[in-house]
């Protein structure tokens, strides 16, 4: 097997083992950002898949953190993490050390040469790629259910309330 797809085989794996930690950012995210500031996330999620520097998807977390209120909102999985810290927190270090894992075995990628070091920044930015993705789609699928959900419960709110109001007239 060549090199790009032992490589491409590992983030998968990956991929598939933190999809549980993109799951809670990604209600973490429905729950501060919610569905009116859909952008900052599909924004966050252009940049991460256009870039090739780690640094500007920090760069863009950090800004929408200091700019957003929403962005520093805890929630009951954090109840002392915003949003944004948080994320940035679970790809600068969670995601670096799987990087580091994986660049060690299988894919024995070193860390003294100036191409084993720019190798390991791309696989923790494919990481990142795909953490980011997964948590947008969490994001998009918990808002948009939610709503989805309020409005049944409403519908079947009024419903309930139509028979008595005919009732005692």
């Amino acid at each position: 097997m060549n090199r790009e797809m032992q490589i491409i085989l590992e983030i998968d794996n990956q991929a598939e083992i933190f999809y549980p930690d993109a799951e809670k950012l990604g209600d973490h995210a429905a729950t501060a950002i919610k569905k009116d500031h859909r952008a900052q996330l599909t924004s966050l999620e252009t940049i991460a898949e256009s870039t090739n520097k780690i640094s500007d998807v920090f760069d863009y977390i950090k800004k929408q953190t200091a700019r957003n209120a929403s962005w520093r909102e805890p929630h009951r999985d954090s109840p002392n993490e915003g949003f944004g810290i948080r994320l940035k927190k679970y790809l600068e270090t969670d995601l670096k050390e799987r990087s580091n894992r994986i660049c060690q075995e299988p894919l024995r990628i070193g860390d003294t040469s100036d191409e084993g070091k720019r190798e390991r920044r791309r696989i923790h930015l494919l990481l990142i790629r795909q953490f980011i993705r997964q948590m947008v789609v969490q994001y998009e699928y918990k808002v948009n259910v939610a709503e989805t959900e309020n409005k049944i419960a409403n519908q079947a709110r009024n419903a309930q309330r139509t028979p008595e109001r005919r009732g005692g007239r």
